[in-house]
């Protein structure tokens, strides 16, 4: 992801959207949460095993280009079964000219 941009994360699941029930797209840095973005919130979507999250230019300009990123997603799933992704490492890509393009 590069910072400014609007880009479209897609995580791949294991499980078909009819399952899934609630769940959580957490964002840390050095161990603290940065954002917790619910699967309810408008920036998300589940397409059948497709969890997509589509981040605006000013949500990718809070990230910092300097830091490490760990990005996880926790499920709950039909049957109240709670399940979670392996932590994911990200990089946040620099732009030379800070601000949203209008």
């Amino acid at each position: 992801m590069i910072r400014g941009t609007t880009p479209t994360l897609e995580f791949k699941m294991p499980y078909k959207a009819c399952l899934i029930e609630d769940g959580y797209i957490t964002f840390s840095r050095k161990g603290k949460v940065f954002k917790d973005i619910p699967f309810s919130d408008e920036r998300v979507s589940i397409q059948d095993r497709l969890i997509l999250i589509t981040f605006s230019q000013e949500d990718t300009l809070s990230f910092n280009s300097k830091a490490m990123y760990s990005v996880q997603l926790r499920m709950l799933l039909k049957g109240d079964k709670a399940v979670a992704s392996n932590i994911i490492a990200m990089n946040i890509g620099s732009i030379l000219k800070n601000g949203v393009i209008d």
